[in-house]
């Protein structure tokens, strides 16, 4: 676990009138965003507070009656509590607009003095596991996460050392505890540095301006790139959904086209199963009779080679004059013109004497004039 001190300032004070103690009310501990930290080393690295992490149950709860000291000293513990402890946090640690806020009281007369004379800000102590895992936060690129963050203290400082606004924050417990024992303390001078990367001013160390400068121009360079490149992912995603439109508007036209094939070829069957074998040869055979027969009664007037079976019959019949011409022929059934067409007697086709009656056919009136005209000659009748 690592310390981290965060800072903000001492607003909604209050002081009891019996006591004398100081009220503090509604106190922004921490908020959730990507900050600047300064390391032990003096090195700055961007770690986020993540809602998962800040605002969790366990965290909210570790800000609960929790102790106030006049500076930090390190982590607080049963050992030098007595010492450090200067009052406490309330048991109403609560997130408002991702803020985690605790209300405190404060009941050391000489803290509650330098209170009074101006030193008014306040700075969380707490440990955190970071996780060197980056990534990017509302547009921020972070190098690291703070987990399993467990607030320790709340200090009353003159100044934070790393500025309250973006709570820029100091050396580890560790190095805290020795600069305490060995008399280290620093006098710093400080300035207010602009971090464009995340749009606020912070106040920072004199001797910290370049690093924490350099810092945010990095981060600004980091979030451009990211920009960039999520413009790029875009524009590629864009062609893909236009090549992707593409390919299944071309499978459905091979679809298309395939179900046409698949129609044809079955079409192209049940024609090979139409006029294929036996079947085809005897509808050859009976069109050419049927050719035939006609022909003896339209003779060439027609072109019978662009008729159906129908039309043959009913020009067969017209011609051989077997029904009154006010009958339409065209308006009767298949089967009667079947019956008309059946029923036509072949017309003869004997030229002069032939021999004895056996030798006409037919029963027509000209057959009956030709049998009348054999019986002459035979009895050497006029012609």
């Amino acid at each position: 676990m690592r310390t981290r001190y965060d800072t903000a300032q001492i607003k909604q004070v209050t002081t009891d009138p019996q006591t004398g103690f100081m009220h503090v009310t509604n106190v922004p501990i921490a908020r959730v965003g990507v900050f600047p930290y300064m390391k032990a080393d003096r090195s700055i690295e961007m770690e986020a507070k993540l809602p998962t992490e800040l605002l969790s149950d366990s965290t909210v709860n570790s800000a609960d009656n929790r102790p106030v000291t006049n500076d930090h000293h390190g982590l607080v513990t049963k050992d030098n509590a007595t010492q450090l402890a200067k009052g406490f946090t309330a048991d109403n640690a609560h997130v408002d607009d991702n803020t985690l806020r605790v209300d405190m009281t404060i009941m050391d007369g000489k803290l509650i003095d330098a209170i009074n004379n101006g030193k008014q800000e306040l700075s969380i102590g707490f440990q955190t596991n970071i996780d060197q895992t980056p990534g990017e936060y509302n547009g921020v690129a972070y190098d690291s996460v703070q987990k399993d963050i467990q607030i320790n203290h709340v200090a009353v400082v003159n100044q934070g050392r790393a500025g309250h606004t973006v709570r820029l924050l100091g050396d580890s417990a560790e190095m805290i505890d020795d600069d305490v024992k060995e008399g280290k303390t620093e006098s710093m001078e400080y300035t207010k540095t602009r971090l464009d990367s995340v749009d606020q001013t912070i106040t920072v160390a004199d001797h910290d301006v370049d690093a924490v400068t350099k810092l945010d121009a990095d981060n600004s360079d980091k979030s451009k790139k990211i920009a960039d490149l999520k413009d790029q992912i875009a524009e590629l995603q864009k062609q893909l959904d236009e090549l992707q439109g593409n390919a299944d508007e071309s499978k459905k036209d091979a679809a298309k086209a395939q179900a046409k094939a698949d129609s044809l070829e079955k079409e192209n069957e049940n024609i090979k199963k139409k006029y294929e074998g036996d079947g085809f040869d005897k509808k050859v055979q009976a069109r050419l009779k049927l050719m035939e027969k006609a022909k003896k009664f339209v003779g060439d007037s027609a072109d019978l080679n662009k008729m159906s079976a129908r039309e043959m019959k009913i020009a067969a019949v017209k011609s051989a004059k077997a029904v009154n011409d006010s009958i339409n022929l065209e308006d009767q059934t298949d089967d009667y013109i079947q019956a008309l067409f059946d029923n036509l007697k072949e017309p003869a086709t004997v030229v002069g004497y032939r021999g004895t009656s056996a030798q006409y056919k037919g029963d027509s009136a000209e057959n009956e004039a030709l049998k009348l005209r054999a019986e002459r000659y035979s009895k050497g009748g006029k012609r």
